[in-house]
């Protein structure tokens, strides 16, 4: 479901000796069956709920029950740590298992309020999610945000109470991502690679194309990879304002054909303003390409202070965008990636945990 959550996986299976055992929760009503995913068994959990994510764990007593007895019946016992990723439904199917709980956390929304369809419902159950999540996360041995903007989320909430705290960035594998050399001609090609969702904001990145071609500068082009309901917005957009010889609206490609794509880019831009920390930010300066992202959003976190004013915009602001791309385009640079956030480097900080130091 994420490449992120396999190359972690991956990463760990390398650098230590885990007997790995992989679950996929999934609801009631999917057909999903167990698969074979590149060496990892993967064994599919179907949990009991209402549909739409209406009041999420309200049949938790029940689910743990079966999950006791599934992990009993696919011979998944005797386990020393259970790394459950995201609070719902994981956390909660594991607050009784006998063993070091890790519960990792990588979007904003923790305690996922905004999920499900129907507005009154969400706002009825906010109070009963909000109380009984935070039971689980502070019964879990350790809470792990993929930034420290993900775990001051949590720390707004004046009863969550964690036993310990780790961030653990979302590293890059760089045997697939990395600079290689390719052809580049003479127009300076800015990337963006995101879901066209409102919280993504590329109409403010298309924007700001907008008023630097204005300015007269033409040598430029923006390419957007990404579907969503933005896109035809913006696609009209584009085509409303004539602007169709400099932004281009890309089909998705498969992951393991992005590096090409961030390869033949001078400048990567996502002004993303509700953002934990966007794998795509880390996978295009893993080319040696500078990143510009927003103010105060997970990945401002990793840009230097010397950095911060070349490459954090404000949030929603085309004329913000405009300076700071002007900016890497008067420079035409490299920017060399930090090789602390290859995912070798945060796998192995991980591993250093006290957590694990009695692992044989």
């Amino acid at each position: 479901m994420g490449s992120y959550i396999f190359d972690q996986l991956n990463e760990i299976r390398k650098q230590s000796n885990f007997n790995i055992k992989l679950v996929k929760i999934v609801s009631i009503l999917s057909n999903e069956k167990d698969y074979l995913f590149k060496n990892f068994q993967v064994k599919i959990f179907k949990v009991i709920d209402f549909p739409f994510f209406i009041f999420p764990g309200f049949f938790n007593f029940i689910n743990k029950m079966r999950f006791r007895l599934f992990l009993k019946n696919n011979d998944i016992e005797n386990i020393k740590f259970s790394h459950s990723h995201v609070s719902y439904p994981s956390s909660y199917l594991v607050e009784d298992l006998e063993c070091y709980k890790i519960i990792q956390h990588h979007g904003l929304d923790v305690l996922q309020l905004t999920n499900g369809r129907n507005k009154f419902i969400k706002n009825i159950q906010k109070r009963f999610l909000i109380i009984n999540t935070i039971k689980k996360l502070n019964n879990a041995d350790i809470n792990i945000g993929v930034s420290d903007l993900v775990l001051k989320q949590l720390r707004d909430y004046k009863t969550y109470n964690p036993k310990k705290e780790f961030v653990l960035y979302n590293g890059v594998d760089r045997s697939k991502f990395f600079k290689k050399e390719s052809y580049k001609d003479d127009i300076y090609t800015i990337g963006c690679v995101a879901n066209f969702w409102e919280i993504k904001d590329q109409i403010s990145l298309i924007k700001a194309i907008e008023f630097i071609i204005e300015d007269g500068i033409t040598d430029i082009e923006l390419r957007l990879i990404g579907t969503g309901k933005k896109l035809d917005f913006c696609k009209q957009y584009v085509k409303n304002n004539n602007l169709v010889k400099y932004i281009y609206f890309e089909k998705e490609r498969k992951h393991s054909e992005l590096n090409i794509f961030y390869n033949q880019l001078d400048l990567f831009v996502l002004p993303s303003y509700y953002e934990a920390l966007g794998c795509v930010y880390l996978e295009a300066w893993a080319t040696n390409i500078p990143v510009i992202s927003i103010e105060g959003q997970g990945f401002s976190e990793l840009v230097g202070e010397d950095e911060k004013n070349n490459l954090l915009a404000k949030k929603i602001s085309p004329e913000s965008l405009k300076e700071k791309i002007l900016g890497e385009y008067s420079r035409k640079r490299q920017y060399p990636f930090d090789e602390k956030y290859d995912i070798r480097r945060t796998i192995s900080d991980f591993l250093k945990l006290n957590i694990f130091r009695y692992n044989d």
